[in-house]
């Protein structure tokens, strides 16, 4: 690649829609149904965001956007709030984001998605001086430019809502780790509900040991189903059970990403103690002996039951 060129260029996915690609690690963001149906399937359908705002118990509902990107999903619920007009409570959006670089190319780009042909303004004010709100009051805009893993240690606001959207595993695996949920966790309030695209099941584990309830999320495009993940059981639409957990205790590749593998006895008997799936924490041994003879989860946790 040419010094100076840029890594992503404008794409048309296999279903038509226009979207951005990342030269570098072959990425095409949001296929194949493209950005803007993505955003609101995924992040705004699914969070319910109008009626949250519409009986958010607050002056605002904090929305944390974990991968900025292009600005898609951050659009659409800005878009969800102004359809409200005065009705409900502020929505404050904090967008993290360690490479600026997307969003400053989709702003050059713009004639090429009409959801951000409102938003040129904003996202100008929001590279520039990190902040924009709109003059309504009803909408701020807070981006935090940097290494999420640091920044989620010291950010002020507690989320109610969460877009968990950065790059892939394959590409930003530190984002998918036991310790990025862990922060992210920490500065969730009671009812938070966090929903994302990837359906592994070692980042799904990953969150139930950071403390979150998992479950099933709908399906968007090419995939049959997304990730949700909350503070509170009752937050999520179908929540995993003994299936999920019976694949859990079954799959090859369930201990998290960036784990020791000295670790993973004690990792394994975090998310069988888990509220969410200790209901079948006898079965647990049960079900991988059938699956690998021989083969024993190492966790004390079983056998202190039985």
């Amino acid at each position: 690649m040419d010094p100076g060129e840029s890594i992503f260029e404008i794409v048309t996915t296999t279903a038509g829609a226009v979207s951005i690609r990342n030269k570098v690690v072959n990425e095409i963001m949001h296929n194949p149904v493209g950005p803007w149906r993505e955003a609101n399937d995924l992040y705004i359908s699914q969070s319910n965001l109008r009626e949250r705002l519409r009986r958010h118990n607050g002056e605002k509902l904090v929305l944390f956007d974990v991968g900025l990107g292009a600005a898609s999903n951050a659009i659409a619920a800005c878009e969800a709030r102004r359809s409200l007009g005065r009705e409900g409570a502020a929505l404050h959006v904090v967008s993290f984001e360690n490479n600026l670089d997307l969003l400053a190319f989709a702003l050059r780009e713009a004639r090429h998605f009409p959801h951000m042909r409102d938003y040129v303004e904003p996202l100008t004010c929001l590279l520039e001086r990190r902040s924009w709100s709109d003059p309504d009051g009803m909408i701020r805009w807070e981006l935090r430019p940097g290494d999420f893993l640091s920044l989620i240690e010291r950010e002020p606001e507690m989320a109610h809502v969460v877009f968990y959207d950065p790059y892939s595993p394959a590409v930003n695996g530190d984002m998918w780790t036991v310790a990025a949920f862990s922060g992210l966790r920490a500065r969730c309030s009671d009812e938070t509900l966090c929903l994302t695209y990837s359906v592994a099941t070692k980042i799904r584990a990953a969150m139930l040991i950071a403390g979150f309830y998992t479950g099933q999320g709908a399906a968007t495009g090419l995939k049959k189903e997304t990730t949700q993940f909350a503070t509170a059981m009752e937050l999520l639409t179908s929540p995993f059970g003994r299936d999920w957990f019976g694949r859990w205790v079954r799959s090859h590749t369930r201990a998290p990403i960036g784990s020791a593998p000295e670790d993973q006895a004690t990792l394994d008997r975090t998310v069988m103690e888990h509220p969410q799936m200790a209901p079948w924490l006898l079965e647990a041994e049960t079900l991988a002996l059938k699956a690998f003879p021989g083969r024993r989860l190492g966790t004390q946790a079983v056998r202190d039951v039985n």
